[in-house]
């Protein structure tokens, strides 16, 4: 009896710590992050410049990001 309770209870904490490292990776918590390009943008915008404006809109429930172009 004692004997399957070890075995019940080791068992549980490998299912559980298998299922933490598993959330993990699939939520990209041990791949290298990567430095992000910084872009500067003018404070304000010269003549005939174009820049790309986008947001996020709700298409039938699910959230879909818009781009259009805005000219100067």
């Amino acid at each position: 009896m004692f004997k399957t309770v070890v075995i019940s209870a080791v068992a549980a904490a490998m299912g559980f710590a298998v299922l933490f490292i598993g959330a993990a990776s699939a939520t990209g918590y041990f791949k290298r992050q990567v430095p992000v390009a910084t872009v500067e943008i003018p404070a304000e915008p010269v003549a005939g410049d174009c820049v790309t404006q986008s947001r996020w809109m709700s298409d039938a429930g699910r959230m879909v990001q818009v781009e259009r172009a805005v000219c100067y």
